[in-house]
């Protein structure tokens, strides 16, 4: 089972409170956990590194990519190479690869709980 158990988070965020990103909600479980960990790094389990952007870093980072993106998606980290993770206004965590194609997209849940369980599943049913 992959898990949050070798990620290093970072402090909690306690700044002003952000509900959205260039317009795209957040989903409150993400919220949560990021006034708990403001994002971080590590290891998920087998190949899989994930890296959260910090709360506050979204806007700036999502304002650069917005023309890239898919219609209400904004990017929340990376693998820390080429693939984005995203999420969208129903609340769908994703993948988007280097070129985000939208047929290319992997859709990973609604749940960030199994965010980890979901992207090693991914890279290991390839």
């Amino acid at each position: 089972m992959c898990d949050w158990n070798d990620f290093e988070f970072n402090e909690p965020y306690d700044g002003e409170e952000i509900s959205s990103v260039l317009g795209v909600p957040l989903p409150a479980q993400y919220i949560e956990f990021m006034k708990k960990h403001n994002g971080g790094e590590g290891d998920i389990g087998g190949i899989s590194w994930l890296m959260l952007d910090r709360l506050e870093s979204l806007q700036e980072l999502n304002e650069a990519l917005k023309e890239f993106l898919p219609a209400e998606t904004i990017i929340i980290g990376s693998d820390g190479a080429s693939e984005l993770y995203g999420v969208n206004s129903e609340g769908f965590y994703l993948n988007l690869p280097e070129t985000i194609e939208e047929e290319y997209i992997s859709y990973l849940g609604k749940d960030l709980n199994e965010l980890p369980q979901r992207i090693f599943e991914l890279w290991n049913n390839m």
